[in-house]
């Protein structure tokens, strides 16, 4: 956690270097700050950061294709006259996950058209689903477990750790 801090610093150095006090300046400072991080990572043999943050943008990356999908399919089905729909409730173990990260992962379902958070385990190690295309709820937990993995992979979890961190 200690890098996004130093890198939200160095971006604010590079705009107060650059005198140029807009967002765009700041999101530049952040990239420029961003590269310095990881090519010092990589000068030490360490990458968590970035390959953290690159984690963070195939998690950002599948969830919007996920959501235009969904967004598409749920679309189509309403304007048919008889609506293509296999509704099912499907478990998802969460035990691998922090409470933030189970959080994470049921907003995003719930954030994603046709799906739905329902209800936690009463020993918060599962959360159950309720999705309205689960023909085949192998399959629909398959691409839910991949959420589970990628926000793993955004909380730098599952990557080699440095010896200090």
């Amino acid at each position: 956690m200690h890098h996004l801090a130093l890198n939200l610093v160095l971006a604010i150095v590079w705009v107060l270097l650059q005198a140029d006090l807009s967002l765009g300046g700041l999101v530049m400072g952040f990239f420029v700050g961003f590269g310095a991080i990881a090519l010092t990572e990589r000068a030490l043999g360490r990458s968590v950061y970035s390959r953290a943050a690159a984690g963070a943008l195939a998690l950002a990356w599948s969830f919007v294709q996920e959501l235009v999908l969904s967004s598409l399919a749920l679309a189509r089905d309403i304007l048919r006259p008889r609506p293509v729909f296999h509704p099912a409730f499907v478990r998802l173990d969460v035990r691998d996950l922090s409470p933030v990260e189970t959080t994470l992962l049921a907003c995003l379902v719930s954030l994603t058209p046709g799906t739905l958070t329902v209800d936690v385990g009463t020993d918060e190690q599962a959360l159950y689903i309720h999705s309205l295309y689960a023909r085949d709820p192998a399959e629909l937990g398959g691409r839910l477990r991949r959420f589970v993995h990628l926000i793993q992979r955004a909380a730098g979890r599952g990557l080699p750790s440095s010896p200090e961190e």
